[in-house]
């Protein structure tokens, strides 16, 4: 004898796709969210050495401008920021320079200079431009 299903309790095919597609999204967006973090995590890995750099050179130049009443200046020194796949290395430009300045505080004026040490490189990946400025001023 065959017996009629009634039983209506299952799932029907378009509920299945409609979950299939939520949970298809849903791992879509994490996968973006990884790989962004991990680009972040990256760009600031760089900008933390170069940052790193930048303040080492300000306290060489210090010491130096002490020790010989002179500072260090320099030119586009290259700077290795990262060690990449494949053998290759991240490698900025660092750069030292000083310029005199004044400030007027209370009708007197003050000369003093500013020391700026400047590392720029191209962030591998999507090729934007970075730039870390460290600054110390001497009176």
């Amino acid at each position: 004898m065959v017996k009629r299903l009634f039983n209506e309790k299952g799932v029907t095919l378009l509920e299945t796709l409609a979950v299939a597609a939520i949970v298809a999204v849903a791992i879509i967006s994490i996968y973006i969210s990884i790989i962004y973090a991990d680009k972040q995590l990256q760009r600031n890995y760089h900008d933390r050495v170069a940052h790193l750099y930048a303040s080492g050179e300000i306290d060489w130049q210090m010491y130096y401008k002490k020790n010989f009443k002179q500072f260090d200046l320099f030119t586009n020194r290259p700077v290795i920021l990262d060690n990449l796949v494949k053998g290759k290395q991240l490698i900025g430009s660092m750069t030292a320079a000083i310029r005199e300045t004044y400030e007027s505080m209370s009708g007197t004026v003050v000369p003093y200079t500013i020391l700026e040490v400047v590392v720029i490189w191209q962030e591998p990946g999507d090729k934007s431009a970075r730039k870390i400025v460290v600054r110390e001023d001497f009176y």
